[in-house]
């Protein structure tokens, strides 16, 4: 059970990250403009370098909004005296923990499985399209320029030509 001091500190701390969070998604919401009227004068690495910033500022700004829910969600459970207490198991989370993660609300071992998957920016859950690495395999399936006749040995077609099935 957390002492008055301890949640106090703790209570003091979340207040100071949903401000810092706050902020900084204010500021980044007046920022967002180039400054550019129109990018037919840039260089083609300028405008990659404005595209990587650009997909650079909202994975930051993704990441500060998911930051300030779980600290609002801390300050709740502070405000209904659940603060410190493992949803899961209903264990009291140790000091040292919230010191070193206030806004969590589990304990170690109940702690929710977090995946890269949900992490990551929406460009990297897109499927790849085809690269284009078999594509003459692909092609050659319904002939080629080379006929039969081209070939020294008497074969009938091309599928005589292939040693293995993989080949075909």
């Amino acid at each position: 059970m957390l002492t008055t001091d301890q949640l106090a500190e703790l209570k003091k701390e979340l207040l100071r990250q949903k401000e810092r969070l706050t902020k900084h998604i204010e500021l980044d919401d007046d920022s967002k403009d180039t400054g550019e009227l129109s990018s037919y004068d840039n260089h083609p690495a300028d405008i990659g370098t404005e595209l990587y910033v650009h997909e650079r500022d909202i994975a930051l700004d993704e990441h500060s909004r998911n930051e300030l829910v779980k600290v609002v969600a801390a300050l709740n459970a502070i405000n209904e005296g659940t603060y410190g207490v493992c949803k899961k198991s209903g264990e009291d989370i140790p000091f040292e923990r919230l010191q070193a993660v206030p806004t969590t609300l589990y304990s170690v071992e109940h702690t929710p499985d977090q995946t890269l998957e949900t992490d990551r920016v929406l460009e990297d859950r897109l499927p790849h399209p085809d690269d284009g690495i078999d594509s003459f395999n692909d092609a050659a399936n319904y002939g080629t320029s080379e006929t039969p006749s081209d070939f020294i040995e008497d074969k009938d077609n091309y599928n005589e030509f292939y040693k293995d099935d993989e080949d075909k």
